[in-house]
């Protein structure tokens, strides 16, 4: 187990958030952990890839690839 702490406004927020949801405090905390992890491994994995000058493509143009431009 890690400890966590946190300064009380951060604390009251995510109880509130948790309330709102009606879930336990320790899985809004799961969901954010996990949230922030994905997107650090995206970055990482991105970054790596601009590193090697690989051919990029915008998001418009994949969506017109595939068909899905309307």
């Amino acid at each position: 187990m890690l400890p966590i702490t946190m300064d009380a406004d951060i604390e009251e927020r995510l109880r509130d958030v948790a309330a709102a949801l009606r879930k336990p405090i320790a899985e809004c905390l799961r969901d954010a952990i996990m949230n922030y992890i994905d997107d650090r491994l995206d970055y990482l994995a991105a970054s790596k890839a601009l590193a090697r000058n690989e051919p990029t493509i915008t998001l418009d143009e994949l969506e017109r690839r595939l068909g899905l431009d309307g």
